[in-house]
C-alpha cells in the first residue's frame, strides 16, 4: 500500500495534535497522581503542602484507617451491592425494551418506539420523581436508587440498532423449530449481543457507582449511605474543621487527617472502575461502532 509523503505542513499540524495530546493526559493524570501521592504521604509533608507528584515520607497510614473504620467499609459494600444489582436488573430491561422493537412486529409498534424516545428530551423533574418514589415507600431503600435509573432510551437505542442487524433468518428458523420467543430472546440473541451488553453495562456500572444525588435525596439512613455520601459527610466536616475519624494520632489536626482520609477513599474508589475496564475493553468500541454501523 502507498503511503503519500507527508509535507512540512503535515508534520507541523501533527506535532501540535501530539502536544495538545500530551498536554490534555497531563491535565488529566496529573491530580489523580497529585491524590495517590498526597494518600501516601505522612502528615508533615502534607500539612506543609510540600505533596506533588511523588510521595514524601511514604506511610500507608491513610489506607489503614479506612480499612478500620467501619462506617466507610459498610458504604463501600452498599455501593458494590447497588452497582451489582443495579447492572443486572438494568440489563435485563434493557434487553426487554429494545428486543420487541428490533426483532418483533407488533401493532402500535411506532407509538412504542415514540415512548421510548420522548425521555431523552423530556422528564418528569425531580419533584415528580421524589413524589413517585415516596408513594412507592422505597425511601431509604437501594431499590430506589436501582429503578430509579432502570433504564435509559439512549441505552435503549443503542442495543436496538445492534440487534437489527441479527438476520432474521435465524430467529425465523429458530421459532419454525418451535423454539419459544423467550428461548430465541436468551438462547440466539442474547449471546449475539455480548458486545453491545458489555458496552451498556459499563456505562450502567459507572453510573451507579458514581451517583451522588440520587442517594443524597433518596437515603437519609447512615447505615445505608454509598460510598459517595461518606466522601461528601467527610468533606463537609473537614471543610468545617470538626472531622475526626476516632484513629487521630497525637499532634494531627482533624482537618489534616481529612485530607489524607479522603483522598485514601478516593484512589480507593477509582479501583474497581481500573479492575472492572480491561475485561470489557476489547467489546466496547466493538459494541458502539457495530451498533452505530448497522443501525
Amino acid at each position: 500500500m502507498l503511503h503519500k509523503k507527508m509535507s512540512r505542513t503535515d508534520y507541523i499540524v501533527e506535532g501540535i495534535l501530539l502536544l495538545i495530546g500530551i498536554m490534555t493526559c497531563i491535565c488529566i493524570l496529573y491530580p489523580i497522581v497529585n491524590i495517590l501521592a498526597v494518600s501516601l504521604s505522612s502528615d508533615g509533608y502534607v500539612l506543609r503542602h510540600e505533596v506533588r507528584v511523588l510521595p514524601k515520607g511514604f506511610t500507608l497510614q491513610a489506607y489503614k484507617d479506612v480499612l478500620a473504620n467501619g462506617d466507610i467499609l459498610r458504604s463501600f459494600g452498599n455501593s458494590i451491592y447497588i452497582t451489582m444489582v443495579g447492572c443486572g436488573v438494568s440489563l435485563i430491561a434493557t434487553f426487554f425494551a429494545a428486543y420487541p422493537v428490533a426483532c418483533c412486529e407488533f401493532p402500535g409498534k411506532k407509538i412504542y418506539n415514540i415512548f421510548v424516545l420522548i425521555p431523552m428530551w423530556f422528564q418528569g423533574g425531580m419533584i415528580p420523581s421524589y413524589i413517585c418514589i415516596q408513594k412507592l415507600g422505597l425511601i431509604n431503600s437501594y431499590w430506589s436508587l436501582i429503578l430509579g435509573a432502570l433504564i435509559s432510551s439512549y441505552h435503549v437505542l443503542i442495543l436496538t440498532s445492534f440487534l437489527r442487524g441479527i438476520p432474521r433468518e435465524l430467529l425465523e428458523s429458530a421459532r419454525m423449530d418451535g423454539a419459544g420467543e423467550l428461548r430465541v430472546m436468551f438462547r440466539i440473541v442474547a449471546p449475539l449481543a455480548k458486545a453491545s451488553f458489555a458496552t451498556i453495562g459499563l456505562w450502567v456500572i459507572a453510573a451507579h457507582w458514581n451517583a451522588y444525588f440520587g442517594p443524597l435525596l433518596y437515603i437519609t439512613d447512615s447505615s445505608k449511605f454509598t460510598l459517595q455520601q461518606v466522601l461528601r459527610e467527610i468533606v463537609l466536616e473537614a471543610n468545617a474543621a470538626q472531622f475526626d475519624l476516632g484513629t487521630a494520632r497525637p499532634g494531627q489536626t482533624s482537618v489534616k487527617l481529612a485530607d489524607q482520609i479522603r483522598y485514601a477513599i478516593l484512589i480507593v474508589s477509582i479501583v474497581p472502575m481500573l479492575v472492572i475496564y480491561p475485561f470489557v475493553q476489547k467489546y466496547f468500541v466493538k459494541g458502539v461502532t457495530l451498533g452505530a454501523v448497522k443501525g
